[in-house]
């Protein structure tokens, strides 16, 4: 009889569950924004797309777009089309170019109300409600002929457009959601804009796509996005800020009716910086050389802690502690990094040898009591390969003592090797002390990890930062410790504010050459009532589950906290051991296991946050009568079992959106082919993909206080992809986040979560003159009614509207009176 394998607990159970429900294809959100090239034969559907790819140059104010898309006929016969490209509000075609057989074709730009007509033929045409979201905008329209079958046609369009700005924040937007067969690039999507400003430029900003930046002086900034096989399920957002000074700030506000506002805070300091800016740190390096880091991971310890040594600034100060059975230091008290200190330092380091116990408390004690320099901030950097076995050996015990031991709030930043190691101990601890935990499978992925960390952390301009918020009433602000601030790095904060006006933004902080802290300020306007920026509520609703669920690891579960988790993943749609997915059918998607060969190590910093894996499938209710139905999770399975299910490509993370270092996700977060069925329900008419419950609570689970090896690493990465959420998606499978609001897929059709019941309702049969009058009247509607041909959502606290094929005739006088 074979063994079983011990069971995981159920936060455990639910990140792996988490993981592979990342691994479910993304079907689109919403359809209809970018180039789309409709055959005159209306059998057909629009062209597949090829390639896309965007060059954007923005200068002060005004942006310069040109677009080169690559449509492929994969008919066997020569077609005729028509293309259209939607162009964002105030945008003006400056060029256009497409050649077919050798003839340069003439295109026309169509004012918004003939091109209305233009989108309401096509809608009808192609069944397809995505399309109403870009209606009311000016068209380009162009007649493409021939198309050879089997062959491409090339398309270039050029548009300049102002950009908006509000408070220092510039943002540009590039209409990308689309639909059908072009919902996916049969090869890339790549968009490069270079921003140019006469003022400096600080932070850069997008809460939609994992962005690259490089940055050439205070001035010019590039941006690049590139993605293989690329799923256009939303558009791309790009916020960049300007300031002169020292440290520049902006701030986006959302605040709907009725509730508290929402803020969303960019800070970032000069990227030029001179030797003197940049503050000394004292940087305490611990290291596990217990016997089970024998052999590779010994070496490749060593050879990062070279590296480290011989990178030292010339006004830091270091030490090294090694622990195995004992505790040994290289000298009593932190040293500068004189060539003669290297020099000892390296000798120690190669003394160093693998054998004896894990003496992870009194290492920790011993490390936090060596003698700190004032005005510089401590760096504890911890690496281990295994759990405590000499002196304490209680995870939570050395928490609270390393805790009450550290008073001169070092940051500590954990590195776990192997498959021994306890993320949730060490997440914790690196948590509960301002610092962060990462974990590798090797001694080479390790030395890889620690490289780059180390890039990030080189040069600190501000340390121990303090934000203050003097009149805005603030509160359940995220992250809670605000850490340090690196050449080149920028930080994002969100949180909630009660009193909307002037006030004035204090931001404390250590800097170079000052034994005193020193404050920065800026006013700054909370608006009474702010309807666009709906992505912040979101931001800020994944960052305090992530720290709410953080609580319960660490103190163990409340009905106070449980409740706040269930309600928050409710309202914005998040997955969490506490909220599962149903589906109540059981061909909803086909299986297919999970790639797990070639992880590669996750790199994570204060300022280096890795881009988190797109939610592809969000969760959902559990007090529903289909509970027992098929498909349906088990309580206490987590999403255990959708660990093998099928998915859409996803791109791990290959930096984050604010620059710098590299972060990656394992290989199945990387790949897997689009689903049969999701693939299927992207074709316009094809009936809706199969009903999926909405969000419901779980059974409650315990705290997982000994996570270890992958489902542990993966729990880890979980944890720190809700801790650190900057990004939103528009959501998939069995749920969409649109216009603020969270929508779940009940019985074929989308419908507000929350919805009240009772209320005036107005029944629109989609495509109909009714339907349209309603797109006309309330523009603001659209993103909702894009959603598809079944949708309920409220107008207000007295009124719903529902979408449906079953509706009767509604005609624009009702449509209006409805609506007064």
């Amino acid at each position: 009889m074979n063994a079983r394998p011990p069971p995981y607990s159920p936060i455990v159970r639910w990140a792996l569950g988490f993981l592979a429900l990342c691994l479910v294809a993304l079907a689109p959100a919403r359809a209809g924004a970018i180039g789309l090239l409709v055959p005159t034969d209306t059998s057909l559907a629009p062209l597949a797309i090829r390639s896309h790819r965007v060059d954007v140059q923005i200068r002060e104010r005004v942006g310069e777009t040109r677009v080169v898309q690559v449509f492929r006929n994969n008919t066997a016969r020569q077609l005729e089309a028509t293309y259209i490209f939607p162009l964002p509000p105030g945008a003006t075609v400056s060029g256009f170019a497409m050649t077919v057989n050798g003839v340069r074709q003439e295109g026309q730009l169509l004012e918004a109300r003939e091109a209305r007509s233009i989108y309401e033929g096509i809608v009808a045409r192609l069944q397809d409600p995505g399309l109403v979201e870009y209606m009311g905008g000016n068209l380009f329209r162009a007649r493409v002929f021939p198309i050879p079958p089997q062959g491409d046609q090339t398309v270039e369009i050029r548009f300049s457009q102002t950009l908006e700005y509000q408070s220092s924040t510039l943002h540009f937007r590039y209409p990308l959601r689309t639909t059908g067969p072009q919902a996916q690039t049969l090869e890339d999507f790549s968009l490069r804009a270079t921003i140019a400003s006469r003022t400096a430029i600080r932070g850069v900003y997008s809460p939609t796509h994992r962005i690259d930046t490089t940055r050439r002086g205070e001035h010019e900034v590039v941006v690049g996005f590139e993605e293989g096989r690329a799923a256009l399920n939303q558009d791309f957002d790009l916020y960049y800020t300007v300031a002169d000074g020292d440290v520049g700030l902006s701030v986006l506000t959302h605040r709907p009716p009725g509730e508290d506002g929402y803020f969303l805070m960019m800070l970032a300091p000069r990227s030029e910086v001179t030797e003197r800016e940049i503050i000394g740190k004292d940087l305490l390096f611990v290291v596990d050389t217990s016997g089970s880091m024998a052999g590779e991971k010994m070496d490749h310890a060593r050879q990062a802690l070279r590296a480290w040594v011989e990178r030292l600034n010339p006004d830091d100060t270091f030490n090294i502690l090694r622990f195995s059975t004992d505790v040994e230091p290289m000298a009593e008290q932190s040293l500068n990094a004189s060539p003669e200190n290297r020099q000892r330092a390296l000798r120690f380091i190669s003394s160093m040898e693998a054998s004896g116990g894990t003496a992870i408390a009194p290492a920790l004690r011993q490390a936090l009591a060596v003698p700190t320099r004032r005005g510089a901030p401590r760096v504890v950097v911890f690496l281990t390969d295994g759990m405590p076995t000499i002196g304490e050996t209680n995870t939570q015990t050395i928490i609270q003592q390393v805790q009450a031991q550290n008073g001169d709030r070092a940051q500590v930043f954990v590195f776990g090797l192997g498959d021994d190691v306890n993320t949730t101990f060490l997440d914790l601890l690196a948590q509960q002390n301002r610092g962060a935990a990462n974990y590798a499978r090797s001694g080479a992925e390790m030395s890889t990890l620690l490289a780059g960390f180390y890039n990030m952390i080189a040069f600190p301009v501000l340390a121990d930062l303090r934000l203050a918020m003097r009149g805005a009433e603030a509160y359940d602000i995220y992250p809670r410790d605000l850490g340090t601030l690196y050449r080149g790095s920028q930080l994002v904060v969100t949180g909630r504010y009660r009193q909307p006006g002037e006030v004035r933004v204090g931001l404390t902080a250590t800097v170079a050459g000052s034994v005193e802290p020193r404050t920065f300020e800026w006013p700054i306007q909370l608006a009474a009532r702010e309807e666009s920026n709906a992505f912040i509520t979101r931001v800020w609703g994944t960052r305090k589950v992530g720290y709410l669920l953080d609580e319960i690891r660490l103190r163990g579960e409340n009905p106070e906290l449980r409740e706040s988790v269930i309600g928050l993943a409710r309202r914005f749609g998040i997955v969490t051991p506490y909220t599962s997915y149903l589906v109540t059918e059981d061909n909803a998607m086909r299986n297919q296991p999970v790639e797990e060969d070639d992880e590669r190590p996750v790199s994570r910093g204060p300022m280096n946050r890795p881009a988190p894996p797109r939610p592809m499938t969000q969760p959902v209710p559990s007090d529903s009568p289909a509970r027992s139905r098929g498909g349906a999770n088990r309580d206490g399975d987590g999403f255990a079992a959708f660990q093998t299910l099928g998915g859409g490509r996803a791109s791990a993370a290959t930096g984050s959106s604010m620059g710098g270092g590299v972060a990656a996700a394992p290989s199945a977060l990387r790949r897997a082919p689009v689903s049969n069925t999701t693939a299927s329900a992207m074709q316009p008419g094809a009936p809706p993909p199969p009903p999926v419950q909405a969000m419901m609570p779980a059974a409650a689970p315990s705290p997982a206080p000994e996570a270890t090896g992958e489902a542990g690493r993966r729990l880890a990465l979980q944890m720190r992809v809700l801790r650190e959420s900057e990004r939103v998606n528009d959501g998939s499978g069995g749920t969409r986040f649109v216009a603020g609001r969270t929508f779940v897929l009940r019985n074929g059709a989308w419908e507000q979560e929350g919805l009240a019941a009772g209320g005036r309702v107005l029944r629109v049969r989609p495509l109909s003159r009714g339907y349209f009058s309603l797109v006309s009247a309330r523009p603001e509607l659209r993103a909702m009614l894009a959603l598809g041909q079944r949708v309920r959502f409220a107008l207000d606290a007295g009124r719903v509207i529902e979408v449906s094929p079953e509706a009767p005739d509604t005609s624009e006088g009702d449509v209006g009176a409805f609506l007064r």
